[in-house]
């Protein structure tokens, strides 16, 4: 398949249970769809909605020949291959949550997905790694880059810290 017909796609990936081994686990699933997968660093944040574990979030760059629907379903296959429960509650403790924030450059509801993702700009465990990944991308709709989102983002309400996953 030519480059020119793959599609670039963002994910935001998290886990608070059994979270190191969860995230090594599911960059090497990744590198199934895009052996040049690109990753930011990962940072652990406090669970926020409810009491729990702190989570591990990071984002990572992939180019794929599927579908939003069927790349959707594909890593919702990911996160059951990785005992994530069907119809957890919003705040929950979870074995890995696979988000995709951006697909090309759509913008607005497309198969059930919001595009860009809303948590871009809301929670810092997204921002910051995204920024750190593509620091002059704009979201599609903005005249911002995510460096400039992360730069006026109120830090200290989510304090991050970066951390190893070997």
């Amino acid at each position: 398949m030519s480059t020119s017909s793959r599609h670039q796609v963002f994910l935001s990936i998290g886990s608070n249970i059994d979270a190191e081994a969860n995230i090594r686990s599911v960059l090497i699933r990744l590198r199934d769809i895009d052996r040049e997968m690109t990753s930011s660093r990962v940072y652990r944040s406090e669970a926020m909605g409810f009491n729990g574990p702190p989570f591990l979030n990071l984002v990572t760059g992939i180019r794929t020949g599927k579908s939003l629907q069927d790349l959707s379903s594909h890593l919702k296959a990911i996160e059951r291959e990785h005992g994530r429960a069907e119809g957890l509650q919003k705040n929950s403790s979870r074995t890995l949550d696979i988000d995709i924030l951006l697909y090309d450059d759509l913008a607005g509801q497309h198969s059930g997905i919001e595009l860009p993702r809303p948590e871009i700009r809301l929670n810092a465990y997204v921002l910051r790694p995204f920024a750190e990944l593509k620091p002059l991308l704009k979201l599609p709709g903005t005249g911002d880059t995510l460096e400039a989102m992360w730069q006026s983002f109120d830090q200290s309400s989510q304090p991050l810290i970066e951390v190893s996953v070997e």
